[in-house]
């Protein structure tokens, strides 16, 4: 079940452009997910039988230290308990006519997209989630592995205004005019701040045998805040703050507790036109794609367990390229 809202405000400034505020969200619930082993037990600090037992300890107790169903090992099930909100503040201005050569369109989003931790299809991780122990619902719900606190685009289309029948140069000679009229700058950029970092530990002692799609993840215990001010590709968050919980137990940490890195891409073209005679045009385009080679860094390990834990090892998108392109109208 999905339920949709908006409302959209429009307005329109000097200079033809028109700016609209909005709100958009959407709840979702009774969302097919791909759940954990259902044959599962609470974890052993909950037993007074075992030598991890913890009197102060409660997350996940309720079970028993037996399987529901000890014939069988893990049950595997697909179940509609998924749940999903998003809320957003949504701002564009467009302008509407190319009056002086110019259209521009700029949006910008803040969002907040949370939900009780499933799949996108795509291999997202979505962190450790406790179900189906007791009390776990509300503790696995958190940051969606689509958030995105800030997004700001912007595509900028420029005619400078020289040559043939523009502001300047409409006396320029033929030859001239095919070298300096007819130039057209094309801008796109990017920005968004960063997906959320779902930290897990692979070093599960809690005795709850928990399997989805092949893991068998526990969330650590969160000792502090984890944000670096000067973080680094080695070192992108403070690594200390997080460690394993004491065997029989499960983190308490939440499900996704910091952020990776952002996101700044620019694209530009630079485009010329020649008229080949009153139907025929040739386009020339030189085109950038992360013209200033903009590193985009991957998401850094958030295995506790692991020895990249923190550290930044790939990078996603492409360095600066460029191509060349010709196009024959007619």
């Amino acid at each position: 079940m999905v339920q949709q809202y908006n409302l959209n405000i429009e307005h329109q400034l000097p200079g033809d452009v028109v700016l609209t505020v909005g709100y958009a969200g959407s709840k979702s619930t009774h969302i097919l997910v791909d759940q954990m082993n259902l044959n599962v037990t609470s974890p052993s600090a909950c037993d007074p039988g075992s030598v991890n037992f913890d009197p102060a300890y409660t997350l996940g107790c309720g079970l028993g230290n037996t399987p529901p169903y000890t014939q069988f090992g893990n049950i595997q099930n697909i179940n509609d308990i998924g749940s999903a909100r998003y809320d957003s503040l949504q701002i564009k201005a467009e302008t509407k006519s190319r009056r002086h050569g110019l259209y521009a369109l700029l949006g910008y989003t803040y969002a907040r997209a949370l939900d009780s931790g499933f799949s996108d299809g795509l291999g997202t991780g979505t962190g450790a989630t406790y179900y189906p122990l007791p009390g776990s619902s509300k503790g696995d719900w958190g940051l969606s592995q689509i958030q995105l606190n800030h997004a700001f685009t912007a595509s900028v289309i420029y005619d400078l205004p020289f040559g043939k029948g523009k502001e300047f140069g409409n006396s320029w000679s033929g030859p001239v005019d095919a070298v300096l009229g007819g130039w057209q700058v094309n801008v796109i950029e990017k920005i968004t701040s960063e997906f959320p970092l779902f930290i897990v530990t692979s070093a599960n002692n809690s005795g709850v045998n928990f399997t989805n799609n092949t893991t068998n993840f526990i969330r650590p215990n969160q000792v502090c805040n984890g944000r670096l001010d000067n973080h680094t590709v080695g070192q992108f968050f403070d690594t200390s703050c997080f460690v394993n919980p004491p065997n029989g137990q499960l983190g308490t940490a939440s499900r996704s507790p910091l952020y990776g890195p952002g996101f700044v891409n620019t694209d530009f073209s630079l485009v010329k036109y020649f008229r080949l005679g009153e139907r025929m045009n040739l386009e020339f385009r030189t085109e950038f794609f992360n013209v200033f080679n903009h590193p985009q860094f991957y998401l850094p390990g958030t295995d506790v367990a692991s020895a990249g834990f923190g550290a930044i090892t790939e990078i996603v998108n492409n360095p600066r390229l460029m191509q060349f392109g010709l196009k024959l109208t007619f």
